[in-house]
């Protein structure tokens, strides 16, 4: 098997697939052989393919908006509620910086577009969702 050219394939599909989401707000940009770059409702993604001898998947990743860093107590029931938040739809959550990013991964076998879309939405949903809990947390 050539991993190139399934990867060259799945690089095009993924563009295909972002181009073709209702909610696309331009900017596809294909970033080098295995990343390609979007937005949605004006949220950042970031789409790899991670196509080898070792891995066959598609990881999409977006981020939260920043956050004002607090006391690390604050940093960690943060990321506590994030990861109840997430933890049903995301296969990683990562602190970084004053923000979070949220990824999943499909395997190529079950990459389809409705695979892609529920991917994005929800991603979608549970950055929307921690933006409004530390909205709500902020609030007195």
């Amino acid at each position: 098997m050539d991993h190139d050219i399934e990867r060259r394939y799945f690089m095009e599909k993924i563009a295909d697939y972002a181009r073709a989401l209702e909610e696309f707000s331009g900017g596809l940009q294909v970033a080098d052989e295995n990343h390609v770059l979007f937005c949605v409702d004006g949220r950042p993604f970031e789409a790899t393919a991670w196509i080898s001898e070792d891995y066959d998947l598609v990881a999409v990743t977006t981020r939260t908006v920043d956050f004002p860093s607090g006391k690390l107590e604050d940093a960690i029931s943060l990321l506590q509620a994030t990861m109840e938040i997430c933890w049903d739809h995301c296969v990683a959550v990562s602190p970084v910086e004053g923000r979070y990013d949220l990824s999943m991964a499909v395997f190529l076998g079950g990459f389809s577009f409705e695979a892609f879309e529920g991917v994005v939405h929800n991603l979608l949903s549970c950055a929307e969702t921690i933006e409004e809990s530390f909205e709500k947390k902020k609030q007195p």
